[in-house]
Order: C-alpha cells, then structure tokens, then sequence
C-alpha cells in the first residue's frame, strides 16, 4: 500500500485527486480533469458576469452576483496555485514520507504520528464546514418548491445568470451547471487548505523533535559530568550536531511552505477581505428575505472561516518554532564542552527569530493579521454601507 494511502492521508489524496491536483497522478488523468474543470467553471463564471451586466445599474443586485463571482476566482486561484506549485508540492510529499520513513527512535515516530493525526483531525473539521457551508447556499432555490410558496412559474436559480437561452426550457441544466461549479470550486479551496495544514503540522512535529533531541544531547552532559571528553566519546557533541541537521532540515521544509503559499496568501488576504464586506453588505441588504439572508450570512461565515483557518495554523507554526529557542534557553547546557556550547550558541541565534509564512513577503500571517484584515473588512463594510 502507498504511504499517502494511510488514514492519516487518504481523505487529502481523494479531494486533491479529484480537481486533478495530486502530484503522482498520471499527468494525462490530471490534464482531462483541469480541461473539464476549467470548462465548467470559465462557462459558469461567464454567465455570472453576463447575468450580472443585466443590472449593472442595480447595487443591491450587483452586489448578490460578485458573492459567487468570487468564490470562482478563490477556487480556480487555488487550482492554478496548485498547478504552478506541482514540483514544490511533490517535494513536500516526499519529505514527509521519508521522514517517517527514516526515524528509528519510537518517540519520534509518535511525535510525527501525533501531529499528523492532528493535521487530519483539523482537515477533517475544516471540510465538513465548508461543505457543511455549501450545503446552505446551495438548498435556498429548492426552498420555494419545498414549501410551496412559489407561483407555479417561479424558477429559482443558485446565482444570477445569462445564458441567451430559454431558461425555463434549459433550467435543470442550467441549475446542475451552477451546482456542479459551486462543487468544483468549494472542493478546490478544501483540498488545498486541508494540505496546508498537513504540512503546518508536520513541520511543528519536526521542531518538537528538534526540541526533545536536544534535551536528550543536554542530558548526556549532565550523565558524563566530564567537560574535557574527546570529540568522538562526546555524545551530547555529537547529537548536537544531529539536532543542528534537524532543525536546518526543518527550515527547509517551512522555507518550501513559504514558497507554495507566499504569494497565494497574499491574493487571498486581499480578497477575502473584499469578499466579506460585499456579503456582510448584501446580507443587510436582504434582511427582509430570510432565506436569502441565511444564505449570504452561511458566505461570510465561509470565508472568515476560510481566513481564519489558515491565520491559526501559520500562528502554531509560528508558535512552535519559537519554543525552541525558550527550551534551548532553559536547558542546563553550561556543563557542557566549550564545543557543545558554541553549537547551543549558534542554535540560539538560528532559533532566535521564529519561523513564519508570509503573504507575499508583506506580512505574516498570523491571529493579529486575521484581527487587522476583519477590521479592515468592517471598515470596508462600513463605506460601502453608507455609500450604498
């Protein structure tokens, strides 16, 4: 059995494979997939924008057709990310596997392990909310036929479209179209964001291994209780080099993180901002419909959410390397040779700035920029409140 068929993998494998992103698909199962998607979706952002160039000169309307509008933009950003990112995304891959791969000590083992039950639990919990989220938005055009309300003309539509046909004629296929786009997307944003937490967890369980390799290597000096032994008999020496190779080795896999998901961060900070104060303005706005209402609050919900989940995950990742420096500090390495403590003084200065993703190299992502970009999202509503 493959690695990534394990439980702790299995569930990323499926959404991944399913928008055709997973990198050890065939490259002609992928290629089908992104042509099919790319087409539904591209068809289905066209009509939006045709139904929304209707009433253009109508705000409240607009501003109903630029919520779906840009859940497309987030989800087909994801993909291309993806796409452009296939090589680094595969590298990941492969360092997680060889790391457990490789550990002999059954303490690490658990300590990967752990973190990566952690990661599938958090994937698992961001899915079915979004999904969950999804289901909302996407029940609202059966409420009128569900509770018998509507005319017997009525055909209510998931979103405003144009497609320059009859659209009672045409309309399942036209309200299948819009589901199975809403799927696409959703799904695209799930499957990359449930891998990016794998990877925020599997880097913190690396430096948390870090972490307990050198307490173990202070702990040698503290048994020997000799400071003159020799290069080769100084165990704590020589699992410190081991500790200095871990945590280089941990940097690189944050260093790759940061490079997938740099400027990704960056485009979706500044959207989702955007995206939460068009919906929180298209919510008041539609106070007097409940269902309709319901169904914008479910949207920004999402994408707070959405938002939220990655801020949380760079801030443990944040978090967890900078415990690594306060262990390192805290630890009796003064007994220890005069070459074990320059290694404990380099450590201290690699370790002395946490690791961090960034959003593009602007800023990091962390719980205060999700509290700066939700006031600035309120800020936004606020304007466009008074303006509308």
């Amino acid at each position: 059995m493959d690695f990534f068929d394990g439980h702790n993998y299995r569930v990323n494998k499926i959404l991944l494979s399913a928008v055709g992103q997973w990198p050890y698909q065939s490259s002609r199962t992928s290629q089908v997939i992104r042509i099919v998607i790319v087409t539904v979706v591209c068809s289905q952002f066209l009509a939006k924008l045709c139904g929304m160039y209707a009433y253009i000169h109508d705000m409240d309307i607009v501003i109903e057709c630029l919520v779906p509008i840009m859940v497309d933009v987030s989800g087909m950003t994801k993909i291309m990310n993806s796409i452009l990112c296939i090589n680094e995304i595969r590298e990941l891959l492969e360092q997680i596997r060889n790391d457990f791969c490789s550990l002999r000590n059954s303490n690490d083992i658990k300590i990967l392990q752990k973190y990566a039950d952690s990661g599938k639990r958090s994937s698992t919990v961001y899915a079915s909310v979004l999904y969950t989220m999804t289901v909302v938005f996407m029940l609202v055009p059966f409420q009128p036929l569900i509770l018998r309300v509507a005319n017997a003309t009525t055909r209510p539509m998931l979103h405003r479209v144009e497609y320059f046909v009859d659209m009672d004629k045409y309309y399942f296929p036209i309200l299948f179209h819009g589901y199975f786009t809403a799927v696409i997307c959703v799904t695209s944003i799930v499957a990359s964001d449930a891998m990016f937490v794998i990877f925020v967890q599997h880097a913190c369980g690396l430096f948390i291994i870090t972490s307990s390799r050198i307490e173990q290597a202070i702990r040698e000096v503290c048994l020997t209780a000799d400071a003159n032994l020799p290069i080769m008999k100084d165990n704590a020496y020589q699992n410190m080099i081991q500790c200095v190779r871990d945590h280089r080795a941990a940097i690189r896999f944050t260093n790759l993180m940061e490079m997938v998901y740099s400027k990704h961060f960056l485009f979706h900070s500044g959207l989702n901002m955007i995206a939460m104060s068009v919906t929180s303005v298209g919510a008041v706005s539609k106070a007097d419909d409940l269902y309709e209402f319901l169904r914008l609050v479910a949207v920004t919900c999402a994408l707070s959410f959405h938002l939220g989940f990655e801020c949380i995950n760079a801030q443990r990742l944040m978090d967890y390397s900078g415990y690594l420096h306060t262990n390192l500090v805290n630890l009796n390495w003064y007994d220890a040779s005069l070459r074990t403590k320059k290694l404990v003084l380099f450590m201290m200065m690699k370790t002395q700035l946490p690791c961090v993703l960034t959003a593009g190299g602007m800023f990091v992502l962390c719980m205060e920029t999700f509290a700066t970009i939700l006031k600035t999202a309120v800020s936004y509503f606020t304007f466009l409140r008074s303006a509308h």
